[in-house]
């Protein structure tokens, strides 16, 4: 399992969790190692005293969907009481968020390089390790592009949702 994040300039940290599930406890470190570590570096004075800043703190709205760990009473506390303004999320719109998307670019392009390297899958912890450097290379060699065009469709994707009445979608 992943966690990954993205802004409309940059990628974000792509975290690979040790275990197959996780609560809401590890869902908090991840937002602090990942989210924090992004939201840091977004908002980290210019060196050029020329450029202004715009982005502050209260210009970031992260978007998660409804998994039990991203909803839970602790993790909501957790990023209320650090600033992080949510995006309210339909309840039966899971896909609206554009990483899924970047999920399914990501799994593929994870299977090629895999392919390239290995022969057969194992569950060694050496395996395990590779794995992860791998998908930290897959992450970061992707272009921008994708990223790009998914944010340009969620004005379609928001319409869509309304259309539907938080019903299905073609997104």
């Amino acid at each position: 399992m992943v966690w990954a994040c993205f802004t409309g300039e940059r990628l974000g940290p792509l975290i690979v969790c040790d275990d197959a599930g996780i609560g809401a406890e590890e869902y908090e470190d991840i937002l602090y190692d990942g989210l924090f570590s992004l939201i840091d570096d977004l908002l980290e004075p210019p060196d050029d005293p020329e450029t202004i800043q715009v982005a502050d703190e209260h210009t970031l709205l992260f978007m998660q969907d409804n998994a039990p760990c991203h909803k839970a009473k602790c993790v909501r506390e957790f990023l209320e009481e650090n600033h992080i303004l949510v995006m309210e999320w339909p309840p039966q719109s899971p896909y609206l968020n554009p990483i899924e998307n970047l999920w399914t670019d990501l799994k593929a392009r994870f299977h090629r390089r895999f392919m390239e390297l290995f022969n057969h899958p194992s569950k060694s912890l050496e395996a395990r390790y590779r794995y992860g450097e791998i998908l930290q290379e897959v992450w970061y060699s992707q272009g921008m592009e994708v990223v790009e065009a998914l944010i340009r469709s969620m004005p379609r994707r928001c319409e869509a949702v309304i259309q539907a009445q938080g019903g299905w979608t073609k997104y």
